[in-house]
């Protein structure tokens, strides 16, 4: 839950305009004047932010934080500094998933601190020489659809809630590509609600698209130091997020990896992470 890619920012115009139904966190109000403040930020063009890795660097700072800092451990504000990427990384017990070519298939993914945003899903045949060899340019060669418009939020006792997606392909990148916005709003304000004494008491950045499900996730405090991570946190959500998605009926049967892309809008960040999957035949 720690592989993500930090400072990555677009440097290009935005796709996403400014008034876009897509949008996660508003603009805010400074010297009278609003302030289109997330305008570099990855959600405002989905896919074309750069990211150090299509499965996640742990703490998102490979170079160190800043860039070229040679200790390692626990930036200021975001993230871990020369942490390993996920793609070498030693996971313990890995379950690989079969899936059939051509089926439709269930996938969640939950949140534990809401920067807003939005995602998609992909898939990577696995190179011949393993997960090393996995590249963020081989996932958006296989970009895949969701089914429908409809998404669901699953609370921990099982309980499913379904309710309306937003889903664009304007501006996307590979070109065309299917993502789906975030659709849990967090609290009013740029930081989302993260220091809030109570869950967003001054509203919410949307309408929720379930009652109570919103805010910003987790809640804690820092030191004040420059090297400590928060502590004392507290988790608020219960649930995660549904989709189905498509897979394409020419597959081969063979192993890939299965990677989701969150492009955030609150923050310079795009979390990754992949699964592996076993493709059967049709």
């Amino acid at each position: 839950c720690y592989w993500f890619t930090n400072d990555t920012v677009l440097g290009t115009r935005p796709t996403m305009e400014r008034d876009s139904p897509m949008r996660t966190y508003k603009d805010i109000l400074e010297n009278g004047k609003y302030v289109d403040w997330t305008a570099q930020l990855p959600w405002r063009a989905p896919g074309n932010a750069m990211v150090h890795s299509p499965c996640g660097v742990y703490g998102g700072n490979p170079f160190g934080c800043p860039n070229g800092d040679p200790r390692e451990g626990f930036c200021q504000y975001a993230g871990y500094a020369h942490g390993p990427d996920a793609r070498t990384f030693k996971f313990p017990s890995v379950v690989t998933t079969e899936w059939r070519a051509g089926a439709e298939v269930e996938v969640i993914w939950g949140i534990n601190a809401n920067h807003g945003g939005g995602y998609s899903y992909r898939l990577c045949r696995l190179p011949e020489m393993g997960r090393v060899a996995l590249t963020e340019e081989c996932f958006q060669e296989m970009t895949l659809d969701f089914v429908g418009n409809t998404q669901w939020v699953q609370f921990h006792n099982g309980t499913r809630v379904e309710f309306p997606a937003l889903r664009t392909r304007n501006g996307t990148a590979p070109y065309g590509s299917q993502w789906t916005r975030n659709p849990i709003p967090a609290c009013s304000g740029s930081n989302g609600g993260f220091n809030d004494p109570v869950v967003c008491p001054n509203g919410t950045q949307f309408d929720p698209p379930v009652p109570g499900v919103f805010g910003f996730g987790l809640h804690g405090i820092t030191d004040g130091s420059n090297r400590t991570q928060m502590y004392n946190l507290k988790y608020d959500f219960d649930w995660s997020i549904v989709d189905l998605v498509k897979l394409p009926a020419h597959l081969e049967p063979g192993e890939y990896v299965f990677s989701q892309r969150w492009d955030c809008e609150q923050t310079a960040q795009v979390w990754t992470s992949c699964s592996d999957i076993r493709i059967v035949a049709a």
